[in-house]
C-alpha cells in the first residue's frame, strides 16, 4: 500500500473489525437455524423409517398421495431455510474474507519496509489493528466452524428429502404400471398376506402421527394460500348471515304486497350449512397441496351440508341416489383403519364393493317417476346410464379382487364411490353460491346500479355457467385423479407441450404458445368487462365532467389488455432481451412506415384525455357528419345520418375542424325564411312568426323564439323566424312541422306569399323565301 493511503486503509480496516465485532456479539444464527433444521427433520426420519424394508409398495395409493405432498412440503420448508440460512450465514463468510485479505494486505505492507517509516504513533496504531484483525478473524473462524457443520448436516438432510420424494414416486409409478397385474393369489386360495392385527394398528397409529405433524407443521408455515383461506373463511360468515337477515327483512315488508315472494329465501334458509359447505370447499381449492388429512377431514365436515343444501327438485328427481352415495363414502373412510393389514384391506374392499353393488341394484329396480319434464327430466334420464356405468365398473372391481388385482380393485371401487360424492357436494356448492349470488343481487344498494338494471338476466347467466362450468372441470380432474389416469395424462402432456424450437437465446415451445393464447384471451375478456362495467357506472356519476366516464373505461380497457399481454409474455417464458430485436424492429417500422398509425394513437389519446367528443355526440368532421358510436385508440367510429358507420381516424379529429353540436347542451337553433307581399303590415307578419313558434311543442321558451324583416326582396318583403330546441334530435322535425305551421298561418290570416311570376312573350318569325 502506498505511505500516503495507510492512515485511511487502517480507519477503513478499523471499520471492518468493528463489523466483525458486532457479527460475534451477536448470537450465533447457528443456534437458531439449528433448531428450525431439527423441525424439518423429524419428520424426514418418521417417514424414512416407515417406508424401510419397501413398506412403500404395500401402501394404497391415498397414502402414497400424501407422502409425496408432504415430502414436497418438506423440500419447501427446506428451500425456505436454505434461503434464511443464506441470508443469516452471508455476512460471516464475507466478513472473514475481507480481513484476511486485509491482513494480506497488511503482511505485504510490512515485508516491504513501508511501515519503518511511519511515526511512532501511527505504527502502533497499525500494530494494534493487526492484532485485532487476528483476534476477529480467529473468532469468525470459530464461528464458521460451527456453520459449516450445520451446512454439511443440511445437505444430508436435502439429499434424505429427495431420496425420499423419488421413492414415493417410483413407488406411485409401480402401482400405475401395476394396474393391470395381479398383486396376490386369488380369493379362493386365501385372502394374502397378513401383518397381525397388533402390528397393523401401530402402522395406523404411526401413519395417522405423520399425518398430524404434517398438518400441524403446515398450518404453522402460513403460506398465502393460507391466509387468503382464512380471510375468505372468516367474511364469508358474516356475509351470509347479513344476506340472510336483510333478506328475510325484505320479505316480510314484501308480504301481502304485489311483488312475487323473496327469489332466494330458500337458497339461504340453512345458512351454517352454506358457509359450512362452502369453507370446506375453499379447503380444496385453494390448498390443493393441504394434507391428505385435512382435506378428508374438510370432505367429511360437508357431508351433512351437502344433503341439506340440494336443491329440492334435484332430491325428487333422484330419489335416494344422493343418501346411498353419502353412506358409501362414509363407510369407504371407514376402511382407513384397515389398510395396514393387506389381507383385512383386501377383505374390506371386497364387502365395500359388495355393498355398492347391492345399493345400485336396489336403486336401479326402484319405479322411476313418470311425467318429469324440463332439466328435472333431463337428469332423470341421464341417472340411469350412470347408474349402469357405476354397476358396470363396480363388477369389474369386484371381479379384480377375485382374481387378485387388488390395486384395480381399489381403484375403480374408491374412483366410483368417490366422484359420485365430490358431483353431490359440488352441486350443492353451485347451489349455496347460486342462492348467494341471487341474494346480492336483490339488495338495494345493488339493485340500483345501472350494469345490474340493464344486464341482470346476461350477468346472471354468464355468472351460473362459470359456476358450472368451474365445477364440472373441478369434478372432472378429480374424477380423473381417483380413477389413476390424471397422473399419465399429466406426463404426456408435459411432453407435447415441451415440443419446441430454439433458435439461440429465443426459445418457443407449444406450452408456452397455449399459456400465452389462454392469457390474452383472459386479459382481453377481463378488459372488455371492466369497459362495460365503466362504461355503464361512470357517465351517470355526478362528480365526473362531461365524457371522463367515457375517457376512464376506454383507457381502463386498453390498459388491462396491455398489462394482461405482458404478463402473458411473461407466463409463456418470454424475457425482455429476447423481444429487443422485436422491439428494434418496431422502431424502424414506425420511423419509416408507421407515422400515422403512431399519429393516430396519440391523437386517440389526447381526444381521451380533453374529451372534446364523447359517444352519442353529433359532429361533422369534413364532408361526414352523424353520431358518434365509440372512440377507439386509433380510430373513431361516426355513424351517418344515412346509418353508415364511417371510420374516421383520430389524427383527422385533432388536425382538422371539428364541429361538435352536442358538445356543452344538446340546443340547436331552427331558421326559416319567410316572405310577404309589400302591402302586408311587417309587424302583423313578425307577430304571426312569433306566436306560431311560441305555440309549437318541442320548441324552448329560453331563449325566446324572434322573428325578423331582413330586407326588401324583388316582389316581397323577407323575414326570418329563429327558434330554439333543447332536443337535437328532434331538429329535424321541428323545423317540418314549424314550416308547415307557419304556411297554415299566413294562409289563415290572408296574407300572401309572393312567388317568382314569369311572363313569356311569343314572337312570330316571317317565313323566309326558301319557304
Amino acid at each position: 500500500m502506498p505511505v500516503s493511503d495507510l492512515l485511511a486503509r487502517a480507519d477503513e480496516d478499523q471499520q471492518r473489525v468493528d463489523r466483525a465485532r458486532q457479527l460475534l456479539q451477536a448470537p450465533d444464527p447457528s443456534d437458531r437455524l439449528g433448531r428450525s433444521l431439527d423441525a424439518i427433520v423429524r419428520p424426514v426420519e418418521a417417514k424414512l423409517a416407515q417406508s424401510a424394508g419397501g413398506a412403500l409398495h404395500l401402501l394404497p395409493i391415498m397414502r402414497l398421495e400424501s407422502l409425496a405432498r408432504h415430502w414436497d412440503f418438506d423440500a419447501r420448508r427446506f428451500a425456505t431455510w436454505e434461503l434464511q440460512a443464506r441470508w443469516a450465514l452471508a455476512p460471516y463468510g464475507d466478513a472473514a474474507v475481507e480481513l484476511s485479505q486485509r491482513r494480506a494486505a497488511w503482511a505485504a505492507t510490512r515485508t516491504a519496509g513501508q511501515l519503518d517509516v511511519l511515526p511512532p504513533a501511527l505504527a502502533e496504531r497499525v500494530q494494534a489493528l493487526q492484532g485485532q484483525i487476528d483476534e476477529a478473524e480467529a473468532g469468525l473462524g470459530a464461528a464458521l466452524t460451527r456453520q459449516l457443520a450445520l451446512t454439511q448436516r443440511a445437505s444430508d438432510v436435502k439429499a434424505r428429502i429427495r431420496a425420499g420424494s423419488n421413492d414415493v414416486a417410483a413407488a406411485i409409478d409401480d402401482l400405475d404400471r401395476r394396474l393391470l397385474q395381479t398383486d396376490v393369489s386369488p380369493l379362493w386360495q386365501g385372502l394374502g398376506t397378513s401383518v397381525g392385527s397388533r402390528t397393523a394398528w401401530e402402522q395406523v397409529v404411526s401413519g395417522l402421527q405423520i399425518e398430524r405433524q404434517f398438518a400441524i407443521d403446515y398450518h404453522a408455515a402460513h403460506t398465502g394460500n393460507q391466509q387468503a383461506l382464512r380471510i375468505v373463511q372468516l367474511l364469508l360468515l358474516p356475509l351470509i348471515l347479513w344476506l340472510v337477515v336483510r333478506s328475510r327483512r325484505q320479505g316480510a315488508q314484501a308480504q301481502g304486497a304485489a311483488s312475487p315472494p323473496h327469489r332466494v329465501a330458500q337458497a339461504l334458509r340453512r345458512p351454517i350449512s352454506a358457509w359450512l359447505l362452502l369453507a370446506m370447499l375453499a379447503v380444496l381449492v385453494l390448498e390443493p397441496d393441504a394434507p391428505m388429512l385435512v382435506q378428508e377431514a374438510a370432505l367429511a365436515l360437508a357431508l351433512l351440508p351437502v344433503l341439506r343444501l340440494l336443491p329440492a327438485s334435484l332430491l325428487r328427481t333422484l330419489g335416494a341416489w344422493p343418501q346411498a352415495a353419502i353412506a358409501l363414502y362414509a363407510l369407504d373412510r371407514v376402511g382407513v383403519a384397515a389398510v395396514a393389514d393387506p389381507a383385512l384391506y383386501r377383505l374390506f374392499l371386497l364387502l365395500l364393493n359388495g355393498v355398492a353393488l347391492a345399493l345400485t341394484l336396489w336403486l336401479l329396480g326402484r319405479p322411476v317417476p313418470a311425467g318429469v319434464d324440463g332439466p328435472a327430466g333431463l337428469l332423470q334420464r341421464l341417472v340411469r346410464p350412470t347408474a349402469w356405468t357405476a354397476l358396470a365398473l363396480l363388477s369389474v372391481a369386484a371381479a379384480c379382487n377375485l382374481v387378485g388385482n387388488v390395486s384395480l380393485a381399489e381403484t375403480l371401487t374408491s374412483g366410483v364411490i368417490d366422484s359420485g360424492y365430490m358431483a353431490l357436494l359440488l352441486t350443492a356448492a353451485v347451489a349455496a353460491g347460486t342462492g348467494l349470488v341471487l341474494a346480492i343481487l336483490d339488495q338495494p344498494e345493488v339493485a340500483r346500479r345501472r350494469l345490474v338494471r340493464q344486464h341482470e338476466p346476461v350477468v346472471l347467466k354468464a355468472g351460473m355457467r362459470l359456476l358450472a362450468l368451474g365445477a364440472g372441470l373441478g369434478w372432472l380432474l378429480y374424477a380423473m385423479d381417483r380413477f389413476r389416469v390424471l397422473r399419465p395424462l399429466q406426463r404426456v402432456g408435459m411432453e407435447v407441450l415441451g415440443l419446441g424450437v430454439e433458435v439461440g437465446q429465443v426459445s418457443v415451445h407449444l406450452g408456452d404458445v397455449l399459456v400465452f393464447m389462454v392469457s390474452v384471451a383472459l386479459a382481453y375478456w377481463a378488459a372488455r368487462a371492466v369497459r362495460r362495467l365503466l362504461r355503464d357506472e361512470l357517465p351517470g356519476h355526478a362528480g365526473l365532467p362531461r365524457g371522463a366516464g367515457n375517457s376512464i373505461a376506454s383507457l381502463s380497457y386498453y390498459g388491462v389488455l396491455l398489462l394482461g399481454t405482458l404478463v402473458a409474455l411473461s407466463a409463456a417464458g418470454f424475457q425482455v432481451s429476447q423481444l429487443a430485436l422485436v422491439f428494434g424492429a418496431l422502431g424502424v417500422g414506425i420511423g419509416f412506415g408507421l407515422q400515422n398509425v403512431v399519429n393516430n394513437f396519440v391523437s386517440g389519446l389526447v381526444l381521451m384525455v380533453e374529451r372534446p367528443i364523447q359517444p352519442g355526440d353529433l359532429v361533422e368532421v369534413g364532408p361526414t357528419a352523424g353520431t358518434v358510436r365509440e372512440i377507439g385508440l386509433r380510430a373513431t367510429i361516426i355513424r351517418t345520418y344515412e346509418g353508415a358507420d364511417v371510420v374516421v381516424p383520430n389524427g383527422l379529429l385533432v388536425s382538422s375542424n371539428l364541429t361538435n353540436w352536442t358538445l356543452f347542451d344538446r340546443s340547436r337553433r331552427i331558421e326559416i325564411t319567410v316572405t310577404a307581399a309589400y302591402d302586408t303590415d311587417p309587424s302583423r307578419v313578425l307577430a304571426l312568426l312569433e306566436e306560431v313558434a311560441r305555440r309549437l311543442p318541442g320548441i324552448a321558451a329560453q331563449p325566446p323564439p324572434a322573428a325578423q324583416l331582413t330586407g326588401y326582396g324583388d316582389s316581397a318583403l323577407n323575414f326570418v323566424l329563429r327558434a330554439w330546441t333543447q332536443d337535437i334530435g328532434a331538429w329535424g322535425s321541428l323545423r317540418s312541422e314549424l314550416l308547415a305551421r307557419t304556411l297554415a298561418a299566413l294562409q289563415a290570416e290572408g296574407i300572401d306569399i309572393p312567388y317568382n311570376q314569369l311572363d313569356i312573350h311569343l314572337r312570330r318569325t316571317p317565313p323566309t323565301a326558301a319557304s
